[in-house]
């Protein structure tokens, strides 16, 4: 798999967690969302240690002036074009890691923070998710890679090692699909052969029809 400007959204979430899954052993889940839920049904203590990934934001904006188109998709053979058009998002996620006795406690807590600074934090890990998101239509840039604080908490009477306030910002483009009907081309403007434009003495054009 690899990212998809035409469904960004989904294909950007999917692609980050199978980034962070393949940099993670199997004593470690991630999930794509706050883990309420999961720790609302008393699955603790935990067995594995939980890295979450929340979208915290999303800042969408048009690119450079114009209309954003980005591609006209012109047909030569049925004289038509079908245009595609372009933005950028700004994606903010929440990152958090918790953890039990269970799973590892002190010690996986730490190796978590640790992996998911090399993952995000720092240039090879940078250029590792862009080549792993990259088939050659666009691909997950890393912004920004932030924070990363530690508390002891209790949950349902059972402690829980976490990492909170976190933040990793990464920036995508996003094409639209094509349309199902594409619509006439204008490939030729003719002008009407009686009409005459011409500069007077002022430098002013004259139109003559």
């Amino acid at each position: 798999m690899s990212y998809d400007p035409e469904i960004w959204l989904e294909s950007l979430v999917r692609e980050i967690k199978a980034y962070a899954d393949s940099n993670f052993n199997d004593t470690y889940q991630v999930v794509m969302e706050f883990p309420g839920p999961m720790l609302d049904r008393s699955e603790l203590p935990l067995s594995k240690t939980v890295i979450h990934f929340e979208i915290d934001d999303i800042l969408d904006s048009l690119i450079g002036l114009g209309d954003n188109k980005f591609a006209d998709n012109y047909d030569s053979t049925a004289h038509t074009v079908n245009p595609q058009y372009a933005r950028q998002h700004r994606v903010n996620f929440d990152v958090g890691v918790w953890a039990s006795a269970k799973s590892g406690g002190v010690t996986s807590r730490l190796r978590a923070k640790q992996t998911l600074e090399e993952m995000f934090g720092a240039v090879n890990g940078q250029l590792n998710l862009r080549a792993a998101s990259d088939g050659g239509d666009g691909y997950i840039e890393v912004i920004s890679y932030t924070g990363g604080r530690m508390i002891m908490d209790t949950i349902n009477d059972s402690p829980v090692y976490r990492m909170i306030d976190t933040a990793l910002v990464v920036r995508v483009f996003s094409r639209t699909k094509l349309a199902t009907t594409a619509g006439p081309a204008i490939e030729e403007i003719i002008q009407d052969p009686n009409l005459e434009i011409i500069n007077d003495s002022s430098g002013n054009l004259i139109i003559l029809g």
